[in-house]
């Protein structure tokens, strides 16, 4: 099975905060069957957490330089999917949720949705979206 991975399960996991990942999607990370991707969208948005320091590190965790991020996303075999026509025709053509103008979730949604692709995320306003498409998965933390 594909998944695409929301930023907050990267950001989990890069940190190493098991924690905050629930046991459903502990497992699906652990079947090597799965394979994992991830929108150029939750990329960036994660080297931007990096510069600004906003990704919390465990106490001596030694904090990767953001050129860290592509190695790392590498190293745990999770593709990086470039943004494409398709993903922005399904953007347009997405309606807003009164309560979620967030453009970067939006293009994420959007992009699981072309692709036909679930999405896993911590974000309890893409549940949302199942209604236009998205095969959500609910990371309960």
């Amino acid at each position: 099975m594909r998944y695409y991975l929301d930023t907050n399960i990267l950001a989990f996991l890069i940190t190493e905060q098991q924690d905050e990942i629930s046991e459903e999607v502990k497992r699906k990370i652990a079947d090597y069957e799965n394979l994992f991707m991830t929108s150029s969208v939750c990329v960036h948005e994660l080297i931007h957490l990096y510069q600004i320091g906003k990704l919390p590190f465990r106490k001596g965790m030694k904090a990767p330089l953001p050129s860290d991020v592509l190695g790392w996303l590498e190293e745990m075999g999770i593709r990086i999917v470039a943004v494409g026509k398709v993903h922005l025709q399904q953007l347009s053509e997405l309606p807003m949720q009164p309560d979620h103008r967030d453009p970067n979730d939006r293009l994420v949604i959007a992009q699981a949705i072309a692709d036909r692709i679930p999405l896993v995320s911590s974000d309890r306003k893409f549940d949302w979206y199942r209604r236009h498409g998205l095969e959500f998965i609910f990371n309960e933390r």
